[in-house]
């Protein structure tokens, strides 16, 4: 057990940290002696749970309680919001088409389980993107308790790698401006800056730093990172803040953060307005990627940016445009790009001698 002095958000509290057989817990509050109390309850807490595990061990665990304690571990380990969700999706969608799937055990899981959750998913119908996603959270599961089980890869359907996930001009200007204030801005926000819908949703007003020009994200997916702000992003933002006073950059009009699914409609719509049958909230950090990328700056300033850990991972988001392959199938040619300000997005034409 142990009590020490932290800073979350800016703020000083006292975190108190019990553990008990192997099983570690804490919690935060604003007194040293808040935090005292709140030590002893977590320790019995942690006992009972330890305890319970234990008589739990006596019979075979269940693949329901695997995908439960995953859950709760994702929870425990301050992953997202829409992380943990997405988890509890697929528990959701194995209660909906194999019940008696859940009630197995663990150790009776194996690739016939895994192909049958599959083609099930898939009859639905569901695109082999979501289907894969759950086969993913299953991986992840099944890992936890079964470290030796090999995940059958064939399993997983080949994704569309050619599907466009960026805008021109005028594309952007179709699909936000339409929308209406705030989802307007939160879209805008997306491309300008790369952060994902839940980062910018759950984004509070401490977070926000608009006089060093950054954003600081205290529990992104990849962990703990800053958000270099743009004089456009930080505009967005400034207008934002100065129009309410939530605690939230975005609030709805209940005063409490917009639903995902509520933004993730609202985008389509605006999208299929334009003329654009599959574009979805998330691809505007492919399209922000793919701006930045073109525009000549490298994979590592890129991964930065949006915050990813692989250069791998950035390539999957990020792609090089018709225009700046055009531009080097002109330099190839002994041509060169007419001089402008935007190559990618304008399109320059080669100037030949």
């Amino acid at each position: 057990m142990s009590l020490r002095r932290i800073t979350v958000n800016g703020r000083k509290v006292w975190q108190a940290r019990v553990a008990y057989r192997g099983m570690r817990k804490s919690t935060i509050r604003p007194s040293k002696e808040e935090a005292r109390d709140a030590e002893a309850a977590l320790l019995q807490e942690v006992k009972a749970t330890v305890a319970e595990a234990e008589q739990d061990a006596q019979r075979p665990a269940t693949l329901r309680q695997l995908l439960t304690f995953y859950v709760q571990d994702l929870e425990a380990r301050g992953k997202s919001q829409d992380t943990i969700v997405r988890a509890g999706q697929t528990a959701t969608a194995l209660e909906r088409l194999l019940p008696e799937l859940l009630d197995r055990p663990v150790s009776r899981i194996g690739d016939a389980e895994v192909y049958a959750f599959r083609a099930s998913r898939l009859g639905e119908p569901s695109k082999p993107a979501t289907v894969n996603r759950d086969l993913r959270t299953l991986r992840a599961a099944l890992k936890k308790a079964r470290p030796e089980y090999r995940f059958p890869g064939g399993a997983f359907f080949q994704e569309d790698e050619t599907r466009v996930r960026w805008l021109r001009p005028e594309e952007e200007l179709l699909v936000l401006e339409p929308m209406r204030s705030p989802i307007r801005e939160i879209a805008q926000l997306a491309a300008l800056t790369l952060m994902r819908l839940s980062e910018i949703r759950l984004l509070r007003r401490e977070s926000v730093h608009l006089e060093q020009g950054v954003i600081l994200l205290p529990q992104a997916k990849a962990g703990a990172r800053p958000v270099i702000l743009s004089d456009a992003a930080q505009k967005i933002l400034r207008g934002q803040l100065e129009a309410q006073r939530s605690e939230w950059v975005f609030p709805n009009p209940d005063g409490r953060p917009y639903d995902r699914s509520y933004i993730g409609r609202a985008f389509r719509k605006a999208a299929r307005a334009a003329g654009l049958r599959d574009f979805h909230f998330h691809d505007l950090r492919h399209h922000g990627a793919t701006m930045a990328l073109n525009k000549g700056f490298t994979a590592p300033i890129v991964m930065a940016l949006g915050g990813w850990k692989t250069e791998r991972m950035m390539r999957r988001y990020a792609a090089v445009t018709d225009q700046t392959l055009r531009a080097a199938a002109e330099a190839v040619s002994g041509a060169e790009m007419q001089p402008c300000e935007q190559p990618v997005r304008a399109g320059c034409r080669p100037q030949t001698a």
